[in-house]
């Protein structure tokens, strides 16, 4: 079963993504902060990494480049979540590393696509 490490500060859309993971048949993870999120990284070793772009006290820039420069975190696929449509906070997600972006809202099709993407 794969492990899917969820950073989001928003308890409504950890709530509705968590039940679309679960009925994936995924585990996992959650995080509502940037560094408990680095924290549970380096702990569960996920799959993959879901993370928010806009977070109080850490966003999610912050959060990829403490997950890329560590050796034991730094090869985990890690996708961007966010309200943020622009085409802008697409690159600049992807020039920083991120390996996708899912904008919200998020359908269980597309958030099931892009993991299964990711992790094979």
């Amino acid at each position: 079963m794969k492990t899917i490490l969820l950073i989001d500060d928003d308890i409504r859309v950890s709530s509705l993504l968590k039940r679309f993971l679960y009925e994936a048949k995924y585990n996992v993870v959650e995080a509502n902060s940037g560094s408990k999120g680095i924290e549970l990284a380096k702990e569960n070793k996920p799959d993959i990494i879901l993370c928010d772009i806009m977070m109080p006290e850490m966003d999610g820039y912050t959060v990829l480049k403490h997950i890329r420069a560590d050796g034991d975190t730094k090869g985990i696929p890690f996708i961007f979540l966010t309200a943020k449509d622009g085409t802008s906070d697409f690159l600049t997600g992807i020039s920083k590393g991120a390996d996708g972006y899912l904008a919200k809202p998020i359908s269980r099709e597309d958030l099931v696509e892009t993991i299964e993407t990711h992790t094979l």
